[in-house]
């Protein structure tokens, strides 16, 4: 070897030890990086993953897999299958029945690795999780990194030996201390700044290769930190998991533990041997906890019948579920018995099915339904003597009510007649004097005309025919005016039933109207020491009943001329009116008399009422004052009053009537 090497050349030597300076070391460290490269894939991606993937899920698995909850497993093996190394996963019970179970469906069959762990609850192990990884990926991409570092070497090679003189200072020694300087930023961890290489060389292949290798490096980082932060979800997600169920078994055993009711839980497995109680269970039967719970024979001691809970079985068994069955239960204390109403239904926890029991104590209801029926029957005997008493009391009240209302009918008919003989007295009184006048008269004037024939049968002076004249003229003018004064009282009472069919109604200015009502009573109010005043807005067109309005204001005149003022003090009566609205007007009539008592506010409408019968008063104006007012005009009256200060009486009226019937 020696001899072949004195014989070549420099040139040759130089070409062969830059090659093999090139080739050895490239091929060793492409050899043992490659190696390296490869072994740690294979634990970053398959080895590592797989044990780490085994413990979450044997983890994770504990509590969906002993609450049979398949969603919850579902979502776990899923998150692990979004890894492109992993094959299959499979969840078992441990009966070895497959709980879960995912796989690819275009896998490699080939470098497949896999792992199995135990689940295990309270260190008992439930089941079992198999994981099956392919190392395929990682080969591939063993085989390309293979062929690239190749194809690198070959172009170094070639480019070597043909630019070996030109660019070995140039190309290799200043190139390898550029790419120290940029391996020293790499092994800083500075993986933000890229290696640019211009040149297309070995160097610059390797830097490519050094360039690539910092990507993947940040690619991997940013995977790792990636499945560190979907890991990291899925922890807080498993232990949010974990919190509920930990709520939601706090929960049940709360309110397992509170319910009012006897409760019991039983293991079918275990021939319905009572698995737990609540305390209302305990407080119920009076049987102590740790006699009851696991004793086979606890079914045989509690219930009085056993066919009762064989067929309490049987029916739960066939059915799944059982309600108001009712049996006779054994107390823990004493020989007292209790009669329960049975509910219950089977619930399956895993695989293992239990028989849930609610017994409630009916005891107490039953005796009270009884009692209740025997009470009812004495109650149905009591309500018909009652019912019978009831009848004869009924009968008796008929015959009295009756009575009463004949007796209320009397009394109507009595008050009735009471106010007639009343009304009837008044009006007699009224037309006592002058009727009686006028009988006074007309027996006088028979008298004197009886005298005067017999003195006419023996021939009559003059002085007596005087005479006669004389007394016949007094007579007759004694007789008209006593005669007139009876009509008109007579046709005053007659005005209770107003005459609407003649009523004329027209178009009439309300001031002119009261000033010729106020000039046609002008001889009767200077009769008086009283005024009346109108203070009217001018020209308040109405269209109207004015007959029907002057009778009204007329009749209010009178009444104060009457009723309000004293005979010897003066007194003023104002009329006044003021628009409302558009459609309305307000008529006041105030007078500054006396006033009327707060007791008879209420009656001075009604027919007959008078506090001066036999001294003027007829009790009938104000009646006919509201009765014109409300069926011809068509409006309203109230009155106001105050003792020593007044009244005031509110007429409100249309200003256009409504049309009366025959007008």
């Amino acid at each position: 070897m020696r001899s072949i090497l004195r014989h070549l050349s420099l040139r040759q030597i130089s070409i062969i030890g830059v090659a093999a300076g090139i080739l050895v070391p490239a091929v060793l460290f492409g050899y043992f990086t490659v190696k390296t490269r490869y072994e740690r894939e294979l634990q970053l991606r398959v080895y590592s993953p797989m044990s780490q993937y085994a413990d979450m899920l044997s983890k994770a698995m504990e509590v969906p897999l002993w609450n049979v909850d398949r969603e919850v497993a579902g979502q776990f093996v899923q998150a692990v299958m979004r890894n492109r190394e992993v094959n299959s996963v499979t969840i078992t019970d441990e009966s070895g029945t497959v709980f879960v179970h995912l796989e690819k469906e275009r896998k490699p069959q080939n470098n497949v690795v896999s792992l199995t762990r135990d689940i295990r609850l309270d260190q008992k192990a439930i089941g079992k999780v198999s994981l099956e990884l392919t190392s395929a990926y990682v080969d591939r991409d063993f085989f390309d990194d293979i062929l690239k570092l190749l194809l690198a070497l070959l172009a170094q090679v070639i480019f070597s030996f043909v630019l070996i003189w030109f660019v070995f200072d140039r190309r290799i020694v200043r190139p390898i201390q550029k790419l120290q300087r940029a391996t020293l930023f790499l092994s800083a961890g500075e993986l933000n700044k890229s290696l640019e290489w211009k040149r297309q060389d070995e160097i610059g292949n390797l830097a490519h290769g050094l360039d690539q290798m910092r990507l993947n490096l940040g690619s991997l980082i940013a995977e790792r930190d990636l499945q560190n932060q979907v890991l990291q979800q899925e922890l807080l997600e498993r232990s949010r998991v974990e919190e509920v169920l930990r709520d939601t078994e706090n929960k049940f055993i709360a309110i397992f533990q509170s319910s009012p009711v006897a409760m019991t839980v039983l293991r079918k497995a275990e021939r319905y041997a009572i698995m737990d109680v609540n305390d209302a269970w305990l407080r119920q039967f009076k049987w102590e906890r740790e006699t009851t719970l696991g004793n086979p024979a606890m079914q045989a001691q509690l219930w009085r019948n056993p066919d009762d809970f064989d067929r309490i079985v049987h029916i739960l068994e066939r059915e799944g579920e059982i309600h108001s069955y009712e049996a006779w239960c054994r107390c823990g204390v004493g020989e007292q018995n209790l009669l329960c109403q049975v509910s219950g239904r089977i619930i399956r926890v895993g695989n293992e099915p239990l028989l849930v029991l609610v017994q409630e104590d009916i005891t107490e209801k039953r005796q009270n339904e009884l009692d209740i029926r025997n009470m009812n029957q004495t109650l149905e005997k009591r309500v018909f003597e009652r019912t019978h008493e009831l009848e004869e009391a009924n009968s008796e009240l008929t015959v009295v009510l009756e009575n009463l209302q004949r007796a209320q009918q009397e009394l109507l008919r009595t008050e009735k007649m009471a106010a007639l003989g009343s009304l009837v007295a008044g009006v007699a009184h009224e037309l006592n004097t002058p009727i009686g006048t006028c009988v006074t008269v007309a027996s006088t004037l028979q008298q004197q005309t009886d005298d005067f024939l017999k003195q006419y049968e023996h021939g009559i002076r003059k002085s007596v025919l005087d005479d006669y004249l004389k007394n016949a003229r007094l007579g007759s003018d004694l007789l008209l005016r006593n005669l007139s004064k009876a009509s008109e009282l007579v046709t005053s009472f007659k005005q209770v039933a107003v005459d609407r069919t003649s009523a004329n109604r027209r178009i009439f200015a309300l001031d002119g109207m009261m000033d010729e009502l106020i000039t046609t009573l002008g001889p009767m109010i200077r009769k008086t020491k009283y005024t009346v005043v109108a203070e009217l807005p001018p020209k308040f067109m109405m269209d109207s009943y004015p007959g029907a309005l002057g009778q009204v204001m007329t009749n209010l005149i009178n009444n104060a001329f009457i009723h309000a003022f004293e005979p010897d003090k003066r007194g003023r009566v104002t009329i006044s009116a003021k628009l409302i609205d558009s459609e309305h007007i307000e008529v006041l009539v105030t007078d500054d008399g006396k006033g009327i008592p707060p007791a008879n506010l209420g009656r001075i409408f009604d027919p007959f009422f008078t506090t001066r019968l036999g001294q003027g008063g007829s009790g009938l104006g104000l009646n006919i004052v509201y009765n014109l007012i409300k069926d011809v005009l068509g409006g309203n009256i109230t009155v106001e009053s105050q003792l020593g200060k007044g009244t005031c009486f509110k007429i409100t009226l249309p200003r256009v009537a409504r049309v009366v019937n025959g007008a």
